[in-house]
């Protein structure tokens, strides 16, 4: 570790501990809070272990975007937020502007703490939340210093390597957490609702054009076919059969050149770029019109080949409010294969 780093993470303990020394009795940062009768308090399984919380806890910290994504479908607003990149906002004022898709539920202000993989412990200190939230890949390295500022419980939407992340995983935890387990249910049942709702509104689209494949690229650097994203797991669930490349499993690198070779009825790419987290789908497009490989394709020149966001229809919030506006916003996207057909 580099003398510059050690003295960041020294300073960081130093505002930690002072913030702790701070605070009083009845409000200590440890798993077990006294701030609610023992009546109220419930003891919540996480990836780290277990963790007692006590009552409703107002003052949350969300570590990533399918933390907030699950909080604000409970009904629970963020007191602070990690975004998938550090955006260097201090406080997310204007959320619906600065928080893509999502920014729509947020009523509150919440503290701006960087990036999910890293937040800021000292803007974490001074806020004393209730109650941190966040996700075991991204926060398990500083999971010993979260907890010395808030209990801190830590969730993972994939149990099983071998299946696709889905919130269903993990959201019983994470409403127990926030004393929401009856919205919980809810949603899952809802989830039920709208899948059926998108299979009978799609029905056309599977019965004539039933393989998709998908990718996510920036037409640049990188193709990755995207088997086990959300929007491939959704649209599982609604009948559609994902295309693999063969030879390959999973989330894989593969080349531009072999994607006339894929046998498909319908292409989705995710779209994204380096220089920016969300919105390049217009970007990735031209592109991909501006390619003689790619355009020449049958299922390209017979208009079936779509360009989303990837930070929505990716893997980046995996959220019940993020499967409700892919499964909204699907038949808008493929219905129009079946009926451009049925025009001819």
């Amino acid at each position: 570790m580099s003398k510059l780093r050690r003295l960041l993470t020294i300073g960081i303990c130093i505002v930690i501990l002072v913030v702790a020394c701070d605070r009083s009795p009845d409000s200590s940062t440890s798993d077990r809070p006294t701030s609610a009768s023992s009546e109220s308090c419930r003891l919540v399984k996480h990836e780290m272990g277990e963790t007692e919380v006590c009552g409703q806890p107002e003052q949350v910290a969300a570590l990533s975007p399918h933390i907030l994504d699950s909080m604000l479908a409970l009904g629970v607003q963020p007191a602070a937020y990690a975004e998938s990149v550090n955006l260097n906002i201090q406080t997310y004022d204007n959320p619906t502007e600065q928080i893509p898709y999502l920014g729509q539920w947020v009523t509150t202000q919440p503290i701006g703490l960087g990036d999910r993989k890293s937040p800021s412990l000292e803007r974490l200190a001074q806020l004393q939340p209730d109650l941190i939230l966040g996700e075991e890949w991204n926060n398990q390295d500083e999971y010993s210093l979260l907890t010395q500022i808030a209990p801190t419980l830590l969730f993972s939407d994939t149990k099983n390597p071998d299946e696709p992340q889905s919130w269903q995983q993990d959201i019983q935890g994470i409403a127990k957490a926030l004393g929401k387990e009856a919205q919980g249910s809810e949603l899952l049942k809802a989830f039920e609702e709208q899948i059926a709702h998108a299979r009978k509104a799609l029905q056309p689209v599977v019965q004539k054009y039933p393989r998709i494949f998908l990718i996510s690229s920036n037409l640049t650097t990188h193709v990755y076919s995207q088997p086990e994203s959300t929007t491939a797991r959704l649209l599982k669930e609604i009948g559609f059969e994902i295309v693999q490349p063969e030879g390959t499993k999973g989330e894989a690198e593969i080349s531009q050149e072999i994607l006339p070779q894929i046998e498909t009825d319908l292409i989705i790419v995710l779209s994204y770029s380096d220089d920016s987290f969300h919105d390049w789908e217009d970007t990735v497009r031209q592109k991909w019109a501006q390619n003689p490989l790619l355009k020449s394709m049958p299922v390209s020149q017979q208009g079936r080949v779509y360009f989303v966001d990837y930070y929505l229809w990716g893997s980046h919030t995996r959220g019940p409010l993020t499967d409700k506006l892919i499964l909204e916003s699907l038949p808008d996207l493929l219905l129009d294969s079946v009926e451009a057909e049925e025009a001819k």
